[in-house]
């Protein structure tokens, strides 16, 4: 058995991203002007703007990504200093040992199309680089803790997708800054190449084992300027680093797009695979799941569209491609609170001075005990659809996006740690089961913002699975042991109750529970055969109980 890649992101470091790091952009005058006063940028938990001589007022509104916070800088020289700080300490040896110690093998790192650019470049280019001597250190560190390296160009020329994860933050979702012009994907392709002949200068750079093309290409972008790129994308980092050097791509949010002609099939495109992000936080359907909902969706949804590609056909007896495999590139534990409305308070707290909001935040034992049900859940379900995955993040700063954070939750035993060797469905059983072990009381479920006053959002997110739709009832399962994790089919009757309904009376909770179960019970869905795990078989919905 070829071993599991099981990772985690170093994001927020050379990339950053504000959620992840916020005081970093609660920036002040005594910042952006210059000089900047002795520890003028806090990490705890108060920030205080004015307490530098009474001089210091914040810069308003924050910056919002790494575009417009090194913009906000008088000079590049002072912004340079500003990022250079959090460049050396983000990341640190210490991190790497941690990282090593959770039995975690590999780090997918997001560096920026700019990484490369002169130093003080002239004002042609907006960008402050200055991190290439730290991602090269931390590849000496990687080397002595055998730590393997998968580098991620995380940006590119004109924004693949308007995120701010791409550095700039456009007025809406869209990659066709970068797609339509011809420039801008001919300039990615030379960071690339540029980025792969620095690596192969180094003593170290056997330790870089993947390389991804591009993170997050959008799903509106041109399809066929997407995967030309790809394929000269591959060609480059073949060329320079060889065939031994993992390439992925990203899935443009839809893997079956890659599936339909079969793109990279053919042996000849072995070591490849295409990278997938799912989350369960950024549509407004699945943040008001419910503990079992949420299982039931990485169960269903997450794994059949993990399973869209990459098969030698369309048949129900379709093999894995002899090219092109799947990766889970990042997820995470959040599952009830979007981000992006969560940082507006959070930003505001420091605007205001005083306590950083939910900095110190803690997590009930109710809501652990489903964080590591979850984490489980998915662990199982990637690594049975492709090769591993990595976790986003390896750390937050604060508390607010604690589900986020890999190192606290492996200290706080919410993600679980695992022996290279063993798979995750031996450790935990099938995601099904454990669908089954899991409390399914909305009472941990905080669902931030409202989803009645939110837009529609572009994921476009329906709970339109028998499976979630009855909380797991229609899959006709009692809970499975917890001690031997048995994977007998059990067709007992139902567990029972599946849901609380607080403050709504029991005769009402017990009529929705029935309307639940008898509206399931007239889905019927078709599944390809390869998409079921085989362990549990399915008792056809009119037999359902209730």
């Amino acid at each position: 058995m070829a071993e599991i890649i099981r990772g985690v992101n170093l994001g927020g470091w050379l990339v950053l991203e504000r959620y992840i790091a916020p005081s970093l952009f609660a920036v002040t005058s005594c910042d952006v002007d210059g000089p900047r006063p002795q520890n003028a940028h806090h990490t705890d938990n108060t920030h205080n703007p004015d307490d530098h001589n009474n001089s210091c007022t914040p810069v308003l509104p924050y910056p919002v990504d790494q575009l417009s916070l090194v913009s906000a800088f008088a000079s590049k020289s002072l912004a340079r200093e500003y990022l250079t700080s959090h460049w050396d300490t983000f990341v640190t040896e210490a991190d790497i040992v941690q990282i090593k110690a959770a039995k975690v093998k590999n780090v997918r790192v997001p560096i920026g199309h700019w990484i490369l650019d002169p130093v003080l470049d002239d004002d042609a280019s907006p960008w402050v680089p200055g991190e290439w001597p730290y991602l090269i250190r931390l590849l000496g560190w990687c080397k002595k803790h055998s730590i393997n390296v998968w580098l991620d160009l995380h940006t590119a020329p004109g924004s693949q997708n308007g995120f701010d994860n791409s550095g700039q933050t456009l007025a809406k979702p869209t990659g066709l800054g970068w797609s339509n012009s011809v420039e801008n994907v001919n300039s990615t392709l030379d960071v690339i190449a540029a980025i792969c002949e620095e690596i192969k200068k180094d003593p170290n750079s056997d330790i870089v084992k993947g390389f991804g093309l591009l993170n997050e290409p959008f799903k509106a972008e041109n399809e066929a300027v997407v995967k030309d790129f790809d394929q000269r994308g591959l060609q480059v980092v073949r060329s320079i680093l060889g065939e031994d050097v993992t390439v992925y791509i990203g899935d443009m949010f839809d893997a079956q797009r890659f599936q339909a002609d079969r793109f990279w099939g053919e042996e000849k495109y072995h070591n490849t695979l295409l990278d997938s992000h799912y989350y369960h936080v950024f549509a407004a359907t699945p943040r008001s799941f419910s503990p079992r909902q949420h299982i039931a969706y990485v169960c269903e949804k997450n794994t059949r569209d993990l399973n869209s590609c990459c098969w030698d056909s369309d048949s129900s007896d379709a093999v894995r491609s002899e090219g092109m495999g799947r990766m889970m590139g990042e997820w995470s534990a959040s599952f009830d609170t979007l981000v992006c409305d969560k940082l507006d308070d959070v930003m505001k707290s420091y605007e205001t001075g005083g306590e950083i909001l939910a900095f110190y935040r803690e997590i009930g034992d109710k809501r652990k005990a489903f964080l590591r049900n979850f984490v489980e859940a998915q662990m199982v379900a990637w690594e049975g659809g492709g090769v591993g995955w990595f976790y986003w993040n390896f750390k937050m700063e604060g508390g607010a996006f604690a589900e986020w954070d890999f190192l606290r939750g492996v200290r706080e035993g919410w993600i679980p740690t695992l022996e290279p060797s063993v798979r995750a469905e031996d450790a935990f059983g099938t995601c099904e089961s454990i669908i089954f072990k899991t409390d399914d009381s909305k009472d941990i479920v905080d669902t931030f913002p409202d989803p009645t006053k939110l837009a529609p959002d572009w994921q476009s997110v329906e709970a339109d699975d028998d499976v979630v739709i009855s909380h797991g009832q229609s899959l006709g399962l009692t809970q499975p042991s917890m001690e031997s994790r048995s994977r007998t089919p059990l067709l007992s009757p139902l567990p029972a109750p599946l849901h609380d309904y607080p403050s709504k009376g029991l005769m009402i909770g017990a009529l929705c529970a029935v309307g639940f179960a008898v509206f399931a019970a007239k889905i019927v869905r078709s599944r390809q055969s390869r998409f079921n795990s085989g362990v549990y078989a399915r008792i056809p919905e009119a037999e359902i109980k209730v």
